[in-house]
This record gives C-alpha cells, structure tokens and sequence, in this order.
C-alpha cells in the first residue's frame, strides 16, 4: 500500500477553488503587527475554553454498514488505509509546528489546513458571536466556535471536534484558527501521554507567537472531560494514529461509542476502574452523544467536497484506558450509559489480566459500575457478541 505524500504547493481533489495564501510561519509577523497596532493591554485577559459537543463523524454508507455490522475485516481494512492518508499528515503538524500549517482562503474566509492527495487536516473558525451578557468586569466577551477536522479519501470518513472559547476581544477568524490548530498539534505530538492543563498551555504559546502575550487560556474544571475526550479524537481518529509501543508493559485498551439513534441522545453516566487510568489523567468519562443528525446539520469549511458523499452522520466518543500500575497487573473497566432523561440503559465491562485471556460483558439495564464489573457476565466470545438495550419508551 503505497504511503500518502505532501504537497503543499496543489490542494487535493476534494477541496475545491480554494486559494492558498501561504505558510502559517510567514503569517505570524502580519499578525503580530497587527495586535501591536490594536494597542490589546498588557493586563492578563483570560480566555475560558470548553468543548462544544463530543466529535461528530461524518461518513459514507458503506462505513456506517460496516460498523452497524459489526464487518470487523472491513474495519480493519478501512483504518489501515484511513492511517495511509493521514499519517504524514499527523507527522507534520507534531513536528514541524508553525511550518506545518498553510492559511487558505475561500468566500472571504481564511483558516489553515495540512493535507495529503488523500487526506487533510484543517481548523476552521465557523463562527464568532458576541456575548449576551458580559464578563465580571462588565467587559463584553465574544464566543468563537472553532473546528478541528480530519478527512481520509480513502476511509471515507470525516471527523470534526469543536471547541468554544470566550474571547476577551473580537479576533480574526484565521488568527483563532491558527491558535487552535498549533494547540491540537501539540497533543497530537504528546500522545496519550497528554494532559488538557498542557492544552491550555499550549493555547498561551500558540498566542504569544500571534502576538497576543497577554492572553491565558483556562479549562475549568467542570469543562475537563469535555475537552478530554476531543483531545483524546485528535490523537486517535477512530483509533488510527497513536502507534503503539509494546514494550512499554501497557495494556490500551479502546472502546469506541457511536450514537446511530434517530431519536433519542444518550450519556455516559459513570465508570468504574481497577488499576487503569484514562489518557489525559485528569479527565473521567463523562459526556453526552447526541442523537443523530442530518449531513447538512454539520459545519464544514467552504470548499470541503468529499469525493464521496458523506450521508452517515453520527456523534461518537472514543475512550482510551492504559493500566495504571505496569508491574505484573492488568486493568479492568466497566461504563454505564443512559438514554437521555431517563435511567434505562446499558452497561458494559472490560477485563484484562495480566496471565489470563481478555473478557468482556454487555448486559441491558443500568447499575452502578462498580457492582456491575465485580459481577459481570463475562462473554465467552469476546469477538462475536451483541446486546439490545430496550428502554421503556414513554406513552405520552
């Protein structure tokens, strides 16, 4: 399989009648003349930062096909060819930092991208509003909505996580995009081994080079898992980038959560976990996937045209648990989830020793995490197993 190369010179197939502008390391004097010439204070402004939703994937039918079914050959298939396309990309942005990223330009808007013939990145500012109500100082704040997407030609999929952050002071679109794109190519170097505090730091540097020293960036804590999880997305994209060192004592285990319901959203209500941590430590499984939406619900920059139409579109969570403890242990998990405003739903548990086989279990209705990992009906096909979650649905 013959790897995707660069070229950032000729935009790929499935962006159209875009202009590139240029480097983003040739675009930071303009935009620290910029903020000179705008005189921002020298005063700390704080910037708070929180998820919007939990990712979005947007894929083709034959995609959403393989994962309904459980075709775990073609998954297979399909995630090796998706890391074909991607994969240099990744490796560019984690290690070239400011080179890596181009601004492009289309309908008057400006955000940045790094791309392959078969795959792209891009952060794109898709909106900035002013604030209804001021900070504490009485200070108006505006609210900018800024994506993060991956596309892989080959994969036929597409996935976008999208953070909100409240700004002191109204900012360029590109500038915001170009901020958030040197942020998440931080984690993506970092690996699992991130934390979300290193996202907010982060932030600061990427600012500082567009001129903007004063600016702090903080994730509150009632934000954490929020931003986690999307960070977590950034690193894996449906588990095809992290490249794993199996000589590091280890066990990581993924489990991927998709919402293909048409009707209702459902949460994450509380985990269990024995010698296990999640990646970004300071994070816990706590979010919620809303329902299902239609492709022209979903934001995309201009000139985004998958080759392919992209008809699948579902909210999806991407869980990463190591062992905490390296030394002659394993881990187990378990994670309940909740259709939206109700308490019916399902549960699921994982366990890996470190001298016997892995096992896991699924069962219909909800208990707490820990009771149910302590007592789980372990399946003795791992592989080839399936439940039906039946919530009572309500007559009126």
């Amino acid at each position: 399989m013959t790897q995707a190369t660069l070229n950032m010179d000729v935009l790929p197939d499935f962006f159209r009648d875009i202009e590139i502008v240029g480097p983003s390391h040739l675009e930071l004097p303009k935009y620290r003349a910029l903020h000179s010439k705008l005189k921002l204070t020298s005063t700390k402004q704080q910037v708070d930062v929180k998820a919007h939703s939990n990712p979005v994937l947007l894929a083709s039918k034959s995609v959403k096909d393989a994962y309904q079914s459980n075709n775990f050959s073609k998954i297979a298939l399909m995630e090796k060819q998706s890391q074909n396309d991607l994969q240099p990309i990744y490796t560019n942005v984690s290690t070239k930092k400011d080179k890596a990223w181009t601004k492009v330009k289309k309908d008057g808007k400006e955000f940045y991208m790094c791309w392959s013939d078969t795959g792209s990145m891009w952060s794109y500012t898709d909106s900035i509003t002013q604030s209804e109500t001021t900070d504490e100082n009485g200070n108006t704040t505006y609210q900018a909505l800024v994506q993060i997407g991956s596309y892989t030609k080959t994969g036929k999929i597409a996935g976008i996580h999208t953070y909100n952050l409240t700004l002191p002071t109204l900012l360029a679109e590109s500038v915001i995009a170009y901020i958030v794109a040197r942020a998440v190519s931080g984690i993506i170097a970092d690996g699992l081994g991130f934390l979300v505090t290193r996202f907010a730091l982060y932030l600061v540097e990427a600012a500082a080079e567009a001129g903007l020293e004063s600016f702090s960036f903080v994730v509150s804590e009632a934000f954490l898992a929020g931003v986690a999880s999307c960070l977590v997305f950034a690193v894996v994209f449906i588990g095809l980038i992290y490249l794993w060192n199996w000589l590091n004592r280890k066990y990581t285990i993924r489990l991927q959560i998709f919402n293909w319901d048409e009707n209702f959203a459902w949460n994450a209500a509380g985990q269990y976990m024995s010698n296990a941590k999640i990646a970004g430590e300071d994070s816990k499984v706590e979010f919620n996937l809303p329902k299902m939406v239609k492709p022209k619900d979903v934001i995309t920059p201009p000139g985004f045209d998958p080759v392919e139409a992209l008809d699948a579109v579902c909210y999806y969570a991407v869980i990463i648990w190591e062992n905490d403890n390296t030394f002659m242990e394993g881990c187990s998990m378990a994670v309940k989830m909740e259709r939206e405003a109700s308490s019916e739903g399902f549960m699921w548990a994982f366990d890996c020793p470190r001298f016997a086989d892995n096992q896991q279990a699924a069962s219909d209705g909800t208990k707490d995490p820990k009771t149910y990992r302590n007592s789980a009906p372990w399946n003795s096909k791992p592989l080839n197993f399936g439940i039906t979650s039946t919530p009572v649905l309500d007559d009126n």
